[in-house]
Formats: C-alpha cells, sequence, structure tokens
C-alpha cells in the first residue's frame, strides 16, 4: 500500500474558486473544495499552492476568502508546476511520495507525472471525492507540524 498523503497541492483557479484570479475573474470559493480543504486538514493533510499567475494577486484572493491559513507553501508563478512542487517538497520537508496535486488542467497534471512519477495527481473536478480516497487516510505525526513560511505557525494573516 502507498504511503498516505502529507500534503496536497492545489491549483487555485478552476480548483478553489471559479475563474482565474490574473484576469480578474476569480470568483466565490466552491464548496466543495472547501470541505476537502477542512476535512483533508483536520485528518492531518497539509496544504500548499502551486499556480500561474501573479503571486501577489493570488495570496490576496486566498486572504480574502479567508483560507490563506490553511495553506503552509505558496507557489506562483510562471514556470513549470513541477518545479514549484519541487521547492514545496524541500520548504515542507517532505517527500514527492507523499504529495498530491490537483489541477483543472490534463497538460498540466501530465506534466508533473512526467517529471515527478511519485506526486500523485488528481482532476480538480473530482475535489468532492478526495477525502474518500485512501490516498487521504489521517496522517500519523510523530513530531510538529512544520512552521509555514507564511508566517509563524498557524498565526492568522492580516
Amino acid at each position: 500500500m502507498r504511503p498516505a498523503l502529507h500534503c496536497l497541492v492545489w491549483e487555485p483557479d478552476h480548483t478553489l474558486w471559479n475563474g482565474t484570479v490574473s484576469d480578474g475573474s476569480g470568483g466565490a470559493l466552491r464548496p466543495a473544495a472547501l470541505r476537502t480543504l477542512r476535512l483533508l486538514r483536520d485528518r492531518g493533510v497539509l496544504h500548499a499552492v502551486a499556480g500561474r499567475g501573479h503571486r501577489d494577486r493570488t495570496v490576496a484572493a486566498l486572504r480574502g476568502h479567508g483560507v490563506l491559513e490553511y495553506f503552509s507553501a505558496v507557489e506562483v508563478g510562471w514556470g513549470r508546476k513541477s518545479g514549484a512542487l519541487l521547492r514545496i517538497a524541500r520548504t515542507l520537508g517532505v517527500g514527492l511520495d507523499v504529495i498530491g496535486f490537483v489541477d483543472p488542467e490534463p497538460l498540466e497534471r501530465a506534466e508533473v507525472a512526467g517529471r515527478l512519477p511519485l506526486v500523485r495527481c488528481y482532476a480538480a473536478r473530482n475535489t468532492d471525492v478526495l477525502p474518500a480516497l485512501a490516498d487521504f487516510r489521517p496522517v500519523p505525526r510523530s513530531n510538529p507540524y512544520p512552521t509555514p513560511p507564511l508566517g509563524f505557525a498557524r498565526v492568522p494573516a492580516h
């Protein structure tokens, strides 16, 4: 059996919310995504963002939706998503075999799967069923959570 995932990396556009932040069409949070964020967080799964666009706009959108504190790492830019996942793994101190990646675009998932075959990729349309998968069983922890790079341990960003 594969190890339980310790981190789920989200492409926020068309996954966490409808639309795209960088072109101003980012809308309301998707209820299924919010439920999944909360359920997996309660099971000990860390969350991170790997998105395309402008980092400051994405962070502002996460803050505006009240979910920035759910994310331990945020990588947003114009490079490859596989590169963002490698940086997230280093930042959080987790192996690629315990990272999942959710994205609405098959091409992005294929790029990550091709370059990082240990990372498990999921289609954004399946966000609501992720907590039911065996990959997302509760994560046993013997050490404390790493301090998120966005601030001190779980101190809400203002």
